[in-house]
């Protein structure tokens, strides 16, 4: 029975700053879109959360910033979060 390899996952475990960086790209994107569109209407949790990313990728922790900003991103997308 054949295997299937994930290439995503081969990338992170060949090169794991490489793979957190580029998670963490696409997630900057995605938050920049979303923050760009509250304008100002920003929680002070919202901005805890990013001064907290921001401080990740200021020690050098891609992987923990990645994590953070996919999350955030992902309820700034809620439709509950529109506010």
């Amino acid at each position: 029975m054949a295997q299937v390899i994930s290439l995503d996952d081969y990338r992170e475990r060949r090169n794991p700053v490489a793979a957190a960086m580029a998670r963490l790209d696409t997630a900057v994107v995605r938050l920049d879109c979303l923050v760009r569109a509250r304008a100002g209407r920003l929680s002070p949790t919202i901005e805890r959360e990013l001064a907290t990313i921001s401080r990740a990728v200021s020690a050098g922790l891609p992987r923990e910033a990645a994590d953070r900003a996919e999350r955030l991103a992902g309820i700034l997308e809620h439709p509950l979060a529109s506010g």
